[in-house]
C-alpha cells in the first residue's frame, strides 16, 4: 500500500458568503468536519490542515480529529500559498490528496476508489470528473511536480500542473458530490432545498 496523505485547505477568507463558510453547520456538523471526515474514514497516513483566516474557528470545529495543522500566514495571497505551505510536510508522501474544506459532501467510498485506482495506475494525477466537469479531490504523486508547486501562482492552484500533463493524468468517474462547493448564498439555499438543515455555526 502506497503511503498516502491529505491535505485540506482550509485557510480563505469565505469573502462571498461574508461569513466563514466552513463551520457553517449542515445537518450539525460544521462543514470543514464533514470535508474531513471521509479522509479519516478511509486510513489516509496523516491529515494535514492548512489554517490562516480564523484558525481558531477551524481548530475547534474539528476538536477530537486525529490531524495535523499547518498556519499559513500568506493565505490572503490565494489558494496556491496553502499547497505551498504544506510542501515541507508531504514530500515523503508517495501519494497525496488535495482537498477543499468547503467540498463538504464527498463520500468514503470515493476516497477508497481513488486510492485503490491510484495504486493500480501508471498515472502520477488522479482527477474525479462529473458531467464534463473535474472536482476534488485531486490525488497525485507530487514528487515529479515540486519545481512546478513552488511557483505555482494565485489562485490556479494545481490546476496549472494538471493542465500542463494531461498525459499524466487519468480522469475518474466521479459525482455530483465532488463538484458541489458553498461559495455563495445560492449554494447554502440549493443545500436546503435538497432537505440538508443549514445553520451559521
Amino acid at each position: 500500500m502506497k503511503k498516502i496523505y491529505t491535505v485540506i485547505l482550509a485557510a480563505g477568507f469565505s469573502s462571498r458568503l461574508g461569513f466563514n463558510k466552513l463551520i457553517l453547520k449542515i445537518d450539525g456538523k460544521t462543514v470543514i468536519r464533514k470535508a474531513v471526515e471521509p479522509f479519516i474514514a478511509s486510513g489516509c497516513r496523516k491529515i494535514f490542515i492548512i489554517t490562516g483566516f480564523e484558525e481558531n474557528k477551524i481548530r475547534h470545529a474539528l476538536h477530537g480529529f486525529s490531524v495535523e495543522y499547518i498556519n499559513n500566514q500568506h493565505y490572503s495571497e490565494g489558494m496556491s500559498s496553502s499547497i505551498k505551505a504544506a510542501l515541507p510536510f508531504i514530500k515523503d508522501g508517495e501519494g497525496v490528496f488535495f482537498h477543499l474544506g468547503d467540498k463538504p459532501l464527498i463520500e468514503k467510498g470515493v476516497v477508497m476508489q481513488m486510492k485503490s485506482a491510484f495504486e493500480i495506475s501508471n498515472k502520477a494525477i488522479l482527477v474525479p470528473v462529473y458531467n464534463g466537469m473535474k472536482g476534488h479531490p485531486v490525488l497525485m504523486n507530487i514528487v515529479p511536480y515540486m519545481k512546478e508547486i513552488e511557483i505555482l501562482t494565485e489562485e490556479m492552484g494545481l490546476r496549472e500542473i494538471i493542465e500542463r500533463h494531461p498525459e499524466d493524468t487519468l480522469h475518474v468517474q466521479g459525482t455530483e458530490e465532488n463538484i458541489l462547493d458553498i461559495d455563495t448564498v445560492e449554494d447554502v439555499e440549493l443545500l436546503r432545498k435538497r432537505g440538508y438543515h443549514i445553520e451559521e455555526g
